[in-house]
């Protein structure tokens, strides 16, 4: 006769979860970090992971019937992308997470299932899912289920799946014994902190969300600082930086990808992970959404992939992008002008000076104009 527990295990394989485990709820000892972290702003506009902060670290406040959580680890593909010239070829870069069907979807469907498993075997138990969303600390909880170890890029790392892989979570009503937390293995390796492009990350297990560029292309909606622009390269949506570099994450990227689940990948990377950056800046509301319909991409709006578009093509150095930014110049939202403005100012090409001081002439957007006036003044007269 097979345990609760392992039942919940066969069950988690069988829906495609690769990582189990399970730990009773209770209080987590993370109040004073989680303070500190949020006072110093590290939260930049997620100002909901302010509200309730004793519901974030002890869910039985808010759900009295739970008593244990059963944590889980669903596979993505590891970034296999081909040797190109990005400039050259003017192509963005899209976080490996957000290549195929939005993760939200895929997932929750799967937990339903899974709930549905743990009904028929107990009628009347009490369950509530959650993968990405709610008042959860996913991290922290998976911790404690011994899925992994928090690496110095803030994510949790398992030995076999490095950190490839998403949270979710099942709070239900039973007495569910774990293994217990498990022990670091990033050793003196601090990679992550050396080689993110904005600073982000902070000895500490400390990450400053305004300065990470998933943060920026992401959860971010408005302006992004002009210094902060040139750090972000062609990154148009998410980051995986941190992700590969890690060594725990090297073995991943160079493997098959059969320890995958199908209905997270797509073949067609190339255009998934590295698209068009002309092509996308030409998406009116309704291209962009149905190109993007049930991804993950949708989460910024037209108008946020757009300004991370403009970053890019302005980062490229290259010539061909003056095109499609002056044209990105008579788009309806200022907060695409404005970008594209500043992308012109890294040129020196002619073309690029007349485009800006054309738009001075009809601009009426004030933050907008400051942004030309700024292209202006740092783009060398030709």
């Amino acid at each position: 006769m097979h345990s609760l527990e392992q039942q919940i295990h066969t069950q988690a394989t069988t829906l495609g979860f690769t990582l189990c485990g399970f730990t009773r709820l209770s209080s987590l000892p993370r109040e004073k970090f989680l303070t500190s972290w949020l006072a110093q702003g590290n939260a930049g506009e997620m100002h909901y992971l302010a509200r309730h902060p004793e519901h974030r670290l002890n869910p039985t406040l808010r759900f009295p019937e739970a008593t244990s959580v059963i944590c889980l680890g669903y596979p993505y593909a590891p970034p296999r992308i081909p040797r190109i010239n990005w400039q050259q070829e003017l192509r963005g870069r899209i976080a490996a997470y957000a290549a195929g069907s939005d993760y939200h979807e895929v997932i929750k469907a799967k937990l339903l299932t899974f709930i549905a498993f743990l009904t028929e075997m107990i009628p009347g138990v009490w369950t509530r899912p959650y993968v990405d969303t709610g008042p959860v600390l996913e991290r922290e909880w998976a911790y404690r289920s011994g899925l992994g170890w928090f690496g110095k890029n803030t994510m949790l790392l398992h030995k076999q799946a490095g950190s490839w892989f998403f949270l979710a979570e099942i709070l239900v009503g039973l007495d569910l014994e774990g293994e217990g937390i498990p022990r670091a293995h990033c050793g003196t390796c601090t990679r992550c902190l050396a080689d993110c492009p904005t600073n982000a990350l902070e000895e500490g297990y400390v990450l400053k969300a305004p300065l990470c560029i998933s943060y920026l292309t992401i959860e971010h909606q408005g302006p992004i600082a002009r210094e902060l622009r040139p750090k972000m390269g062609n990154w148009i949506f998410g980051c995986d930086v941190c992700q590969d570099v890690c060594p725990w994450n090297e073995k991943l990227g160079r493997s098959r990808k059969d320890h995958v689940r199908e209905d997270l990948v797509r073949e067609d990377l190339v255009d998934v992970l590295l698209p068009s950056l002309p092509e996308l800046l030409m998406l009116d509301d309704a291209g962009f959404r149905a190109r993007f319909r049930h991804s993950a991409i949708l989460r910024p709006k037209r108008r946020g992939l757009l300004r991370n578009v403009a970053i890019a093509l302005g980062n490229s150095g290259n010539p061909e992008a003056i095109a499609p930014l002056r044209s990105a110049l008579s788009d309806p939202e200022p907060l695409v002008r404005g970008h594209a403005a500043w992308a012109l100012g890294r040129f020196t090409e002619r073309a690029a000076r007349t485009a800006l001081e054309h738009q001075l002439t009809h601009e009426k957007d004030m933050w907008v104009r400051e942004e030309v006036l700024s292209a202006v003044e740092t783009s060398p007269a030709v």
